[in-house]
């Protein structure tokens, strides 16, 4: 499954978007969704501040400096590995279709892909996962 991209450097973006996300949140003032208002959807994204991403900070805050260059670090394929195991545990995937998620990667290609992955607040548990959905965890 894994060719370019192994578990350890998952888990480390993983680690490292979870520290982003704390830094995000500590920015946010870690608002209630009650106190955001609007309606909760019944199917979907629950969190109304993911659509903002990691926008709030700064983009030269520490966190967020690490998760890019995190992920400037691993090779195009790499890349392409880890984008399928975000997709996979965004339920966008089916495990078992690993070759769909490296194609669509594929078409997209890097920057569109390494944007998908530095936009996704929820990535540290769409990565992990997707690691525990092919069973690499």
């Amino acid at each position: 499954m894994l060719k370019d991209l192994n578990v350890d450097q998952a888990r480390f973006v993983a680690i490292i978007a979870r520290n982003a996300r704390a830094q995000r949140d500590a920015l946010l003032g870690n608002v209630a969704e009650n106190d955001l208002g609007g309606l909760e959807p019944g199917r979907g994204e629950h969190n109304p501040t993911a659509a903002l991403g990691f926008e709030p900070l700064p983009p030269e805050a520490p966190q967020t400096v690490a998760l890019r260059d995190s992920i400037a670090t691993l090779s195009e394929t790499a890349r392409w590995e880890l984008y399928t195991l975000m997709r996979i545990g965004q339920g966008h995937v089916a495990a078992k279709e690993w070759h769909r998620g490296l194609s669509e990667a594929e078409l997209l290609g890097q920057n569109v892909v390494t944007a998908a992955l530095l936009e996704d607040p929820d990535l540290h548990d769409h990565l992990t996962k997707g690691l525990y959905e092919t069973q690499l965890a």
